[in-house]
């Protein structure tokens, strides 16, 4: 059990995290469970650990509770131990822990028995897709996708089994909003692609992809062809814009991209920039989003329509574990001067493009096809 996933862990039992943060990890059993957690250094019996939190939460006591274990049972003194937040420094001494030791161990104790379930949490979890299906085996549709709690409650109240629809082939019979989660349905249960509608993409396009932090869209990043081009808007913001501009303004292709946040993040560039206004207006105008026409034409056999869970069901090879969570704890840490998080921003960016592009072939394959 990875303590920083500790919110996640709460919520379920099985819970793997996909991206394991930066810093020194270590293994230590407390209260019989194998609890992981890190620390960034350790000086002269002062530890420090850092959290992504901008307050000290109560939960932080736990990995503080850890990393204290961890020293003692190495019989390494420690003087204090100093935890640092997103905008504070607090520091903790071995007085502080052991005042609070039997709470602490309390709360590890209540980990034992978390139930699996399936939430927001799954998003970041390693073994989510079969966790779902195993949901799903046991006669638990709400892990489908579009199939929220409303519809399950009014087919319910109709006396309607969806499993029933869907293999007796009667999907086409039912009230519009029903065909798609059904159409999901019989895609996870038959395990293979639906074009409900089928859809013909562009012959030529560029791939785009925003990163963000807060609510700083900090990298753009395209892909012509085979050719990775990212404009990183970092100190010198206006200049890496007024080349971007200029990228765009000599590529006369539609834009393509994973979901309406990148459109977004352009706009903003256009309100704050009203000089190329007209021609990111031209540019969005001329755009597709590929989660639209994929939820709107096409079902597939995945837990989730996350870029990541689709790339994978086509065989995209992942070289990078972050995830949208991980790119705000990576550019932290190249605001404190660690280069190589923005290394590894850079390469998840492309893997983004490189993965939506792929996505884009396999459909047009399909149709094809048929």
């Amino acid at each position: 059990m990875d303590l920083l996933y500790y919110e996640n862990f709460k919520n379920c039992g099985y819970f793997v995290p996909t991206y394991k943060r930066q810093g020194i990890y270590f293994n230590v059993n407390i209260e019989d469970i194998n609890v992981q957690a890190n620390y960034e250094s350790i000086n002269d019996g002062i530890v420090k650990i850092t959290r992504l939190g901008n307050n000290f939460k109560k939960t932080y006591w736990l990995h503080i509770y850890a990393v204290y274990t961890y020293f003692k049972e190495k019989k390494v003194p420690i003087k204090r131990i100093v935890l640092e937040t997103s905008n504070a420094s607090y520091e903790v001494l071995p007085s502080d822990i052991i005042l609070r030791e039997k709470w602490i161990k309390k709360d590890f104790n209540d980990l034992k028995n978390v139930p699996k379930t399936h939430g927001p949490h799954c998003k970041f979890c390693k073994i989510k897709k079969t966790c779902h299906l195993e949901f799903l085996n046991n006669g638990d549709i709400s892990v489908v996708p579009n199939f929220n709690q409303n519809l399950i409650k009014e087919l319910k109240s109709m006396q309607l089994d969806p499993v029933l629809i869907v293999k007796s082939n009667q999907i086409d019979k039912m009230d519009r909003k029903f065909r798609k989660p059904l159409y999901n349905l019989k895609s996870l249960l038959e395990d293979k692609i639906i074009a409900v509608e089928p859809f013909n993409f562009p012959e030529d396009y560029i791939v785009f992809d925003v990163e963000s932090y807060m609510r700083k869209d900090f990298l753009f990043g395209f892909l012509e062809n085979d050719n990775y081009t990212p404009f990183f808007l970092g100190n010198n913001e206006s200049k890496s814009v007024e080349k971007m501009i200029s990228y765009l303004s000599n590529k006369d292709k539609p834009l393509l991209h994973y979901d309406k946040s990148d459109i977004l993040a352009l706009k903003k560039i256009a309100n704050k920039y009203p000089k190329y206004k007209t021609i990111i207006n031209n540019k969005i105008a001329n755009s597709l989003d590929l989660y639209e026409v994929i939820n709107e034409n096409y079902t597939l056999p995945v837990v989730s329509y996350s870029l990541k869970d689709i790339s994978k069901y086509f065989g995209y090879k992942w070289k990078t574990e972050l995830n949208g969570f991980a790119v705000i704890l990576e550019y932290r840490l190249y605001l404190k001067g660690d280069k190589r998080s923005l290394e590894r921003i850079f390469k998840y960016n492309e893997e983004d493009c490189r993965a939506t592009k792929l996505i884009v072939n396999r459909l047009d394959s399909l149709e094809k096809l048929e």
